[in-house]
């Protein structure tokens, strides 16, 4: 007989992927490419909820089930993140895919059944405790990815998709050689439930070579400079759901990893954290000045996408409870803020067909649906009051300031204003500047269900601004798991 816990944490991932298998084996259907993607994560999100309550009722505030499950409070909060933006993601695209890409459309049984398939993939790495399935799955996470970027099959989308394939592959294999090293050299698999004691355990100098292992690797896979090449392309040259899809959920896993693996190293090593917090500050600083002066709206956006995530890296190997905190609030919020913006980015295109900042200056009126969706999302990215952003900042700035990290702490600030500035700046070229040409993009119909997704991304930036309670018993309950693990 099956133990209910078993199949409920099973269907988190299972669930993606028979639905996935459904619709790609009978795709054609219209009606199977819209319900059935939507219901697989909703089954998805309510057994991870089912799981969070049996998560809240443990002592230990951990269930390990056989060797196998090793899940915690950032579990939790991942698989809950990824399938929030899954959920958007294909909500957001029907209407997007039948106007820009018609012409693949005897494919789209494959975009949709990819997004599962990826979803199901990150989950499951999500639950596991082995280090190196962990690895595997978050694998096959990225390598389904590259269809979606390629999904156009232009020559900009194939020379997009071929960089991430080559840059992704080869970065990630560091964190497979420090896998293969670790297991070496303390004779035994590495799960996450002992991971701490182990790396500990180490000689010295073997401990430092691991761990920048797993900082090429998933620095490679987060997008953080200098191992951000990637990026750029990928993010511009995809379609823009997926974009939000890339930024939301893909490069979160690298975080993921950074979590499981560096930041054990951080809390024992100090040469580790120095190195992470020097690579954190160039992202900070470089990507913002990078985005700057980018003509390509979508490259803008991600360039300041780049600087965002090294607040977030920064602050997870603080080895603080205000540090781990301030990190997993703004993964969420980075989340929000880079989905409101290409979401955004993605109704101008939808519209207009372009997402160059000069041809789409000349046709966008300064009345519309996306220019107040647009400036929420600049504003975020600043750091303004009001909004989720602003707090995990803050957050961040005075973990960053107590561990004595005063100079990133100030590249941090620096980084946001330079970002929001560039993003500010562009808003009001695109939406307030007067132009010959004046064609309001409210004459143009929009698609309800772009707009709405927009939307529930913007509600959910500043609920957490103005309410972060709401939000705080799963940030309380992820951040102590880390902790613990790390102890």
């Amino acid at each position: 007989m099956i133990d209910l816990d078993v199949f409920i944490v099973s269907m988190v991932f299972i669930s993606p992927i028979l639905f996935a298998s459904f619709v790609l084996l009978d795709g054609n259907k219209i009606t199977i490419n819209k319900i059935f993607p939507v219901i697989s994560i909703l089954i998805s999100i309510f057994c991870t909820i089912l799981v969070w309550k049996k998560l809240n009722l443990s002592e230990s505030k951990v269930i390990e089930i056989n060797e196998i499950f090793y899940i915690d409070g950032f579990s939790i909060l991942m698989q809950l993140m990824i399938e929030i933006v899954a959920l958007i993601t294909i909500l957001y695209s029907p209407q997007y895919l039948a106007k820009l890409y018609s012409h693949r459309k005897n494919k789209f049984h494959l975009y949709y059944s990819t997004i599962l398939y990826s979803t199901a993939f990150m989950n499951l790495s999500f639950v596991l405790n082995n280090l190196f399935l962990i690895y595997i799955f978050l694998e096959l996470s990225t390598i389904l990815v590259i269809y979606l970027i390629a999904f156009n099959l232009q020559k900009e989308d194939l020379k997009a998709s071929f960089k991430y394939l080559l840059f992704i592959n080869v970065g990630i294999l560091f964190s497979l050689l420090g896998i293969i090293l670790l297991s070496y050299f303390t004779g035994t698999l590495i799960f996450l439930s002992n991971i701490s004691f182990y790396v500990a355990s180490l000689p010295k100098h073997i401990a430092l070579i691991c761990g920048v292992l797993f900082i090429i690797g998933f620095f490679t896979k987060s997008g953080l400079i200098p191992f951000h090449v990637w990026l750029p392309d990928s993010y511009s040259e995809s379609p823009s759901p997926i974009t939000v899809f890339l930024a939301g959920a893909v490069t979160k896993i690298g975080f993921y990893g950074i979590i499981r693996t560096v930041s054990v190293f951080s809390f024992h090593y100090l040469e580790i954290q120095t190195l992470v917090i020097i690579l954190s500050s160039l992202s900070m600083f470089f990507g913002a000045v990078l985005a700057f002066n980018q003509r390509d709206l979508k490259k803008m956006i991600a360039y300041c996408s780049i600087s965002e995530m090294g607040f977030i890296a920064s602050a997870l190997v603080l080895n603080s409870y205000m540090g781990i905190l301030g990190g997993v609030f703004h993964l969420i919020n980075h989340t929000l803020m880079k989905g409101i913006l290409f979401f955004s980015t993605g109704i101008l295109i939808f519209a207009y067909g372009s997402s160059k900042i000069d041809e789409i200056r000349k046709s966008v009126g300064n009345i519309s649906m996306v220019s107040p969706m647009f400036f929420i999302g600049a504003l975020a990215v600043a750091g303004m009051p009001m909004f989720g952003s602003f707090l995990s900042s803050i957050t961040i700035f005075l973990a960053l300031t107590e561990s004595g990290f005063l100079l990133t702490s100030i590249i941090l600030i620096l980084s946001g204003f330079i970002s929001g500035l560039a993003l500010l700046r562009t808003a009001i070229f695109l939406f307030w500047s007067k132009k010959e040409q004046n064609r309001i993009l409210n004459k143009i119909q929009l698609p309800t269900s772009m707009v709405l997704s927009t939307l529930v991304f913007t509600f959910l930036l500043i609920i957490f601004g103005v309410l972060p309670e709401i939000i705080y018993p799963l940030l309380e309950i992820a951040t102590s798991g880390i902790i613990k693990m790390l102890h």
